[in-house]
């Protein structure tokens, strides 16, 4: 069914981040690299990891019931639950669906999304529009999760330096006309789709007790290519965006960014000749937390009141593949 055209933004948010800290010192030492090398090329100070008798599925719902918690919504009120991932419990089903039957979300359709380090942005993206589609839903859930700790070789210095486990969700639903999500962008580079990857587990690479322990398992990185793709397009995804709003980069008044890396962060902030003080960064505490970075992000910057009512927000993000993406709202705090 068909709605009249509603405005969606974003009423509540969650997040969870394990209590297991893993130091800079453990990881070099692990991986024979100097002392202060991690904090020096990345920003990332510490991270921290699922206890190996957790899972994905119960850290996510935690995440999801602070959201509605949050925005005041009982599960049974959400119509879709979006969960953004590649860490799912098993291969499959979906990751969404065991979360549904954690939280009690009984009327709601459940599913996957894979847009990996830019997949809460692309979530917010499809669930907005979904809402806006279809009046007899009320409310959307999406969730970013990432038990990435469990696909990291720590013996390997080009993967082991960044990653952290978290989670983190939004519940989104109605707000009053002129705000809430103004215009979404995202746009691919498949010619780089090698750089960032974990083949082992995929149906050209499926797991055998010959190959349960090769690097496949695990990520594979080429970092410069990263960092190219970043600073390279992600200032492009966020032009489009706004541009799709009416709006310029002057008139954004907080930045949310996937946390990757502390560099590039203030690289980005510097390149739109903005100050840190627009943004909120988290990376340098709990390490780049993939799926649930922005997801984090947002909820630590709510609660600190960085981001106000009638704030103009950006979201924005870059994921292996690689996937682009941004999102512009004005934030409704009723």
């Amino acid at each position: 069914m068909l709605s009249q055209k509603r405005s969606i933004g974003i009423l509540g948010v969650g997040k969870y981040v394990p209590s297991k800290l893993l130091s800079n010192d453990e990881v070099e030492s692990g991986c024979g690299l100097a002392p202060g090398t991690i904090e020096l090329k990345t920003g990332v100070k510490a991270r921290y990891i699922a206890q190996k008798d957790e899972t994905a599925s119960e850290l996510s719902a935690i995440a999801c019931r602070e959201a509605l918690e949050s925005a005041k919504v009982k599960p049974e009120q959400i119509g879709s639950l979006l969960a953004c991932t590649f860490t799912a419990d098993y291969v499959m089903p979906a990751l969404a669906c065991k979360v549904h039957q954690l939280i009690g979300t009984k009327n709601a359709a459940a599913f996957d999304l894979m847009a990996n380090c830019t997949g809460f942005q692309v979530g917010l993206n499809v669930m907005s529009d979904r809402l806006t589609c279809d009046a007899t839903q009320s409310h959307g859930l999406v969730l970013g999760a990432a038990l990435q700790s469990r696909f990291v070789n720590w013996t390997d210095p080009e993967s082991c330096m960044y990653f952290g486990d978290g989670f983190g969700a939004a519940v989104l639903g109605d707000v009053p006309s002129g705000y809430g999500f103004l215009a979404h962008d995202i746009f691919s580079n498949s010619s780089v789709y090698e750089s960032v990857r974990i083949r082992g587990g995929g149906s050209s690479m499926p797991m055998r007790p010959e190959n349960i322990n090769d690097s496949p398992n695990y990520y594979e990185i080429n970092g410069m290519e990263v960092w190219k793709q970043v600073v390279q397009y992600q200032p492009l995804v966020i032009k489009n965006a706004l541009a799709k709003a009416g709006l310029s980069v002057s008139d954004v008044d907080f930045f949310i960014f996937h946390q990757a890396n502390m560099n590039l962060i203030q690289y980005l902030m510097g390149k739109m000749r903005l100050p840190m003080e627009k943004t909120h960064a988290n990376v340098s505490e709990i390490g780049n937390t993939a799926e649930a970075s922005m997801a984090i992000a947002l909820c630590e910057a709510v609660q600190l009141k960085k981001i106000k009512h009638g704030d103009v927000v950006v979201i924005s993000g870059v994921g292996a593949g690689f996937t682009f993406g941004a999102s512009v709202m004005r934030w409704w705090s009723p």
